[in-house]
């Protein structure tokens, strides 16, 4: 059995229970990431169709509000429920989860499109698990063919 506090406080890396419950580390991760290449980009930005259709979704659903965010449901009964999934707060306090309970697999190409977002500077983090658009991913989210997305977005999850 796994042991409920994992830290070592010798090591500042290290993790605790509580930590795992709430995907810190695959935060962490993408925050990281997105800091790294902030910190050595220059100006220039990918065109759409050198990412994923998933990630032009995911900026394209931001393109409003710039605000993402990283969540999951530790309480949910179905795995799928359960996984980290990137979630997108639209105008007026409504937002899509770009989960796919029924096919794990799926969110899974959400999440890695929010980090090809990251790894290309198109994605910064700001606090906790919120992230937001740059001013290249603004840029590249206003350059997305919506018809190429419209299916990928009808999958997210409004609420």
């Amino acid at each position: 059995m796994l042991p409920r506090n994992l830290s070592d406080r010798r090591n500042p890396e290290s993790i605790t229970w509580d930590d795992l419950t709430s995907g810190l580390p695959t935060i962490v991760a993408m925050a990281r990431l997105c800091g790294n290449v902030i910190a050595s980009l220059d100006d220039m930005s990918p065109a759409a169709d050198h990412l994923s259709l998933e990630a032009q979704a995911i900026a394209s659903a931001a393109i409003k509000t710039g605000a993402i965010s990283i969540r999951g449901d530790k309480n949910a009964f179905e795995p799928g429920e359960r996984f980290l999934a990137i979630c997108v707060e639209l105008a007026e306090g409504n937002r899509i989860e770009f989960r796919c309970a029924d096919d794990p697999e799926q969110t899974m190409r959400f999440v890695d499109g929010f980090r090809q977002l990251c790894r290309n500077g198109l994605a910064m983090h700001q606090l906790m698990n919120e992230f937001s658009l740059t001013r290249a991913g603004f840029e590249l989210a206003r350059s997305v063919d919506q018809k190429s997305i419209e299916k990928l977005v009808a999958l997210g999850q409004r609420g």
